[in-house]
């Protein structure tokens, strides 16, 4: 008989937990064992492995692939965390000068851009034995904040604040600017805006945007849904009206159109994002000391610095 209060921990391996995730997402045994580089049979055993030892069936299995079961799905988020934590641990114990394994970043697409593609070859000069696994996410909150409570990513670049229960710190902050045509007159005022014609990026900054015009003046009315900011943008420079994006979105400012502040000032702050456990994962904390350090993000953001607010800094 356990004591009383003692968990029944079932005996999973980090190989269980790799065939279990690489299966989930693959969507089949053999594409699994294609990108972990075994033998299906490998899979196969270890999968069957772990359903034993959690007494539990974990995929549906037919011609088609191998698909979640409900247990499965419930299963599939712990599994990614437990994962990591072995990974972290086996890391950990190694020392930092002896990095290896793969760290997936999910980030939206204008820090993507501008500060970790910029930073990968560094990273990849100090650390040759670490992959760099990096999910380009449409918006810069819902997706990012999904993938890293879900184990998807170790880490997460997106805009704050995030979900109660994830570690954040934040980065840098970037404004919101009214994009319109460089021949356009100025919008000055909230009434100016709302009897332009408004073209929405319908990613998730969407909501978040509507709801600070509404607090100043009134609902907004799209004229146009777009999910492309670059769609939006050439829309603006051929004169169909105005959007609203963030200054790294429209950096560099492409030709035939000019940019403003709102009339209510609007700022992000986009900073890093975690479990409590991913936050001290050797591979969050090595690529964080290089690519995300004030000095290199100042580095990578060149003349945009000067516009970007950074924690602690003047003005």
């Amino acid at each position: 008989m356990k004591p009383p209060g003692k968990p029944d921990l079932p005996p999973l391996t980090a190989t269980q937990l790799s065939a279990l995730i690489g299966v989930a997402e693959a969507g089949s045994f053999g594409e699994a064992a294609l990108r972990l580089g075994v033998a299906q049979s490998t899979v196969s055993h270890a999968v069957r492995a772990a359903e034993d030892a959690l007494g539990l069936c974990l995929f549906e299995r037919g011609r088609h692939g191998a698909r979640l079961t409900p247990g499965g799905e419930r299963v599939l988020e712990h599994a990614r965390h437990a994962f990591h934590a072995l990974q972290a641990m086996a890391l950990a114990a190694r020392g930092s000068s002896a990095l290896s394994g793969t760290l997936h970043v999910a980030s939206c697409r204008s820090v993507l851009r501008h500060f970790v593609t910029p930073a990968l070859r560094r990273f990849g000069e100090l650390y040759p034995g670490v992959g760099v696994a990096v999910h380009d996410t449409s918006g810069e909150h819902d997706d990012i904040e999904r993938m890293v409570a879900g184990g998807e990513a170790h880490l997460g670049l997106g805009r704050l604040p995030m979900r109660a229960g994830l570690v954040t710190g934040p980065l840098f902050a970037d404004e919101y600017l009214i994009v319109r045509a460089a021949d356009a007159p100025p919008l000055r005022g909230w009434e100016d805006l709302h009897r332009a014609a408004y073209i929405v990026c319908d990613e998730d900054c969407a909501p978040h945007l509507a709801a600070h015009i509404a607090h100043c003046s009134r609902p907004p009315q799209p004229a146009v849904r777009l999910r492309d900011p670059a769609v939006a943008l050439g829309m603006v420079a051929e004169g169909h009206g105005f959007t609203i994006l963030s200054r790294l979105v429209v950096t560099p400012l492409p030709p035939g159109v000019r940019v403003q502040p709102l009339p209510t000032p609007l700022w992000r702050t986009i900073g890093a994002v975690m479990t409590p456990g991913g936050a001290a994962h050797p591979l969050v904390e090595a690529f964080r000391r290089v690519a995300l350090s004030p000095v290199v993000l100042r580095t990578h953001a060149g003349e945009a610095a000067a516009l970007l607010r950074f924690p602690n800094a003047e003005g």
